[in-house]
């Protein structure tokens, strides 16, 4: 609910900006954003398959403009391993992050 105050809105606006910037001219073919649907990180990129990927059903009710939902484990996705040319991981803080696609 917070997302929807003015500061909430302006927070989502100027992270929109920063991913549209980060990520427009990465190529690849396969992308995946974890999570924050209201966020749509992979909106300026290009590659052809985008997913978006939810932990349950009831969390996915709000989608992205584009691609597909994915309703799965984010600590066992169903991609074979190095398929992904992007993951984008909307709020999550972290120093390092190594996980392996099942």
């Amino acid at each position: 609910d917070w997302l929807e105050t003015p500061a909430g809105r302006y927070l989502l606006s100027w992270e929109r900006a920063r991913f549209d910037d980060a990520v427009s001219d990465l190529f690849g073919y396969h992308a995946l954003q974890l999570g924050m649907p209201q966020l749509d990180t992979l909106q300026t990129n290009r590659m052809p398959h985008q997913w978006l990927a939810m932990p349950d059903v009831a969390s996915s009710r709000v989608l992205l403009s584009r691609g597909d939902v994915l309703i799965s484990d984010f600590a066992a996705l169903p991609f074979p391993q190095s398929s992904l040319d992007l993951v984008v991981m909307p709020h999550t803080v972290c120093s390092l992050v190594r996980f392996s696609l099942a």
